[in-house]
Order: C-alpha cells, then structure tokens, then sequence
C-alpha cells in the first residue's frame, strides 16, 4: 500500500503515467465553491466560443456588402478562434481542478494573453470588412 502511495504522489505533480486511477480521483476533493467557480470559467470560455460561431455565422450571412473572400476569411478565422477557444477553457479547468486536488498553487495561464492576442487580430479582420464596405 505504501508503494503505491509514493507512485501516486509524483515527484512533479503531473501525470505522467506514474500515477494510477482517473485524474479526478486523484487527491481530495477541493471545497465545492473553488470546484464552482472553475466551473463557471469553463461556462465563460464555452459561451465566448459560442459568440465566435454566431458571429462566423452572420459574417457568412452579410450580403454583398464586402467581397466573398473577405467574409469566408473572416468567418473561417472566427471559428477556428472558436474551437481554439473551446480547448483552452477545457485544458485550464482541467489543469485547475487538477491543481485543486492536490493541493498545489493554481498556477499561471496563457489563455487570456493569448484570447486578447486574437481579439486583436479579429479587430484588424473587422477593420478590413468596414473599409472595404465603404
């Protein structure tokens, strides 16, 4: 028993396939309002990568207002934001809830760096479409 105690501690905290059992069963379980509150960030990036697909999907939709190209390019590059967007809030709310389980620091994230990053870029995107049209 107590070998697999020491298997399972890990000398970095992550998996790396010294550890037995799922991941979220692994440590305790952390106070519920820590696991809520990751959970509703999860809600958050789900509902940004939504707005991405709607908004991909109304790009598609305007009429002859700027060319063809222009749209299909805007569009494909807001859902691919979309999915980028989608994996990232998974990968943080796992890593977190992870963390939380073991009692580590929460750690740092690239995401909203990186989200603002692509705003960016989708603001350039959007800045093309409005001169265009005019």
């Amino acid at each position: 028993m107590a070998q697999d105690e020491e298997q399972d501690a890990g000398p970095d905290g992550e998996d790396g396939g010294s550890r037995s059992g799922p991941w979220w069963k692994r440590g305790e379980e952390p106070d519920y309002r820590a696991t809520m509150a990751n959970e509703r960030t999860l809600l958050a990036w789900s509902r940004t990568a939504l707005a991405f697909l709607a908004a991909a999907f109304a790009v598609v939709k305007l009429a002859d207002v700027t060319p063809r190209g222009l749209r299909l390019a805007l569009a494909g590059y807001l859902v691919g934001l979309a999915g980028v967007v989608t994996v990232a809030g998974y990968v943080q709310w796992r890593a977190r809830q992870t963390r939380m389980r073991e009692g580590r620091p929460l750690g740092r994230v690239a995401g909203p760096a990186v989200l603002m990053t692509a705003l960016l870029v989708l603001a350039g995107f959007v800045v093309a479409v409005i001169v265009t049209a005019s």
